[in-house]
């Protein structure tokens, strides 16, 4: 018992200092707007430093397509089947029916979640309820992609970024700041297929023992299997199968290295051997979810498609010429730019959505638009307040830097705004 508390000690102590300099508070830009005038604030950054602003994408992705309706490419209200891929055509007729107003303003029915692939069933007939969706986004990605004859990031590039001015922006790979995770969200990421690799590869040793009687079967042997195995199965899922999570890699082999060497020091200790290991994960993910501690991951690994549901990357002075643009749109009202900001589904009393934006109206106060973005390591938002002639943009490489950015632009604002996506 003493040794194994010996071991539990010692891992306590590897836990603080895999924690080391975990209180670096997360970099930031913003970005205020009040008539005429664009000013920034930077924390270890500047706003030429180029960050992931994921869902703030669809946005971009929405005022593409808006473009390539005032082009006379598009139509606001003609059926998008005839732009899809053929993968993303089913076989339900409601396909049909779904508009590119529908897809801009999530009503097309679609699922809000493509994490582990595209779902792609239609729960609602099209037009007759919101739900926040990253798949219809990437339906809306195929309509401009097939549209418009060329890439996503090459359509991002003719209608929004080069008029613009949006240097650096894109839709496709580019390094950006260090991103900030909360050590448990980072752990949790990093291991999570690990660790449901490992109980399923020793459940079934232990069946398989159970079962054989194999007279050369040692169990301890088989465990010490089974854990590299897991190893070899994280690695592929975080590298290739979901890779943006890749930039948690790099925790997953200090997890892994420090486990691998309690398993080593243990050997010896069947009870140690078994337990102690386990009991560093629950105590590295506790100490992230108890304690406001953050820790550097990398920048991701792989490349990936573009994809406008949460590739996006942007600067703190991109953002500005974008929101720029947007508010001068706003301003003038004309085109298919004229229905971006008007309530096309309206979802309760304070929140509605337009094409590719977000509506709220706060009581006593007015009227804004925003989006929000949210990546591992990064989120970000921005706030439209044309009434008072205001925006801001918050933009971090913390995930917990939602909270963060919507204090600074209640404090900017003067308005006790909510900014939370309705996700059903």
């Amino acid at each position: 018992m003493k040794t194994t508390i010996r071991y539990i000690l010692s891992l306590a102590v590897m836990t603080l200092f895999l924690a080391g300099c975990s209180d670096k508070p997360a970099d930031y830009t913003i970005v205020r707007y009040e008539n005429g005038e664009v000013t920034y604030e930077n924390s270890g950054s500047d706003e030429n430093s180029v960050y992931e602003l994921g869902s703030n994408g669809k946005t971009v992705a929405a005022y593409t397509a808006l473009a390539m309706v005032d082009e006379g490419i598009l139509e606001l209200d003609e059926s998008i089947a005839l732009y899809l891929d053929p993968e993303l055509i089913t076989d339900d007729a409601r396909i049909n029916d779904i508009t590119l107003r529908e897809l801009l303003c999530h009503t097309a029915g679609f699922s809000p979640s493509y994490e582990l692939g595209v779902d792609k069933n239609i729960y609602n007939d099209p037009g007759t309820g919101f739900c926040y969706s990253g798949v219809g986004y990437i339906y809306l990605q195929s309509v401009i992609v097939n549209a418009g004859g060329m890439s996503m990031d090459s359509a991002a590039q003719k209608y929004v970024f080069t008029p613009l001015g949006m240097k650096n922006s894109t839709f496709e790979s580019m390094k950006t700041v260090t991103p900030y995770m909360n050590l448990g969200n980072a752990v949790l990421y990093a291991l999570i297929v690990f660790a449901a690799s490992f109980l399923i590869l020793s459940i079934l040793a232990l069946i398989f023992g159970a079962v054989t009687k194999f007279r050369l079967y040692k169990f301890k042997t088989a465990f010490t299997v089974c854990f590299v195995l897991a190893g070899i199965v994280n690695s592929i899922i975080l590298l290739f199968v979901l890779p943006n999570l890749s930039k948690t890699y790099f925790v997953f082999l200090i997890c892994f290295a420090i486990m691998a060497l309690i398993l080593y020091v243990t050997r010896k200790k069947s009870k140690a051997f078994y337990i102690v290991a386990p009991v560093f994960l629950i105590a590295v993910i506790l100490l992230g979810s108890l304690i406001p501690v953050a820790v550097p991951v990398a920048n991701d690994l792989r490349s990936y498609p573009a994809n406008v549901a949460y590739t996006f990357r942007s600067t703190g002075e991109d953002m500005a010429l974008f929101c720029n643009d947007l508010m001068k749109k706003y301003a003038e009202d004309t085109g298919a730019f004229g229905e971006m900001f008007d309530e096309n589904i309206v979802i309760d009393d304070e929140n509605s959505w337009g094409l590719g934006i977000a509506i709220e109206n706060t009581e006593g106060s007015g009227t804004t638009y925003w989006h929000s973005g949210i990546n591992p390591g990064f989120q970000s938002l921005y706030v439209l307040y044309p009434e008072e002639d205001k925006y801001i943009v918050v933009i971090t490489n913390s995930d917990r830097g939602l909270d963060f950015a919507k204090e600074t632009v209640r404090d900017y604002l003067g308005i006790n705004g909510v900014w939370d996506i309705k996700r059903n």
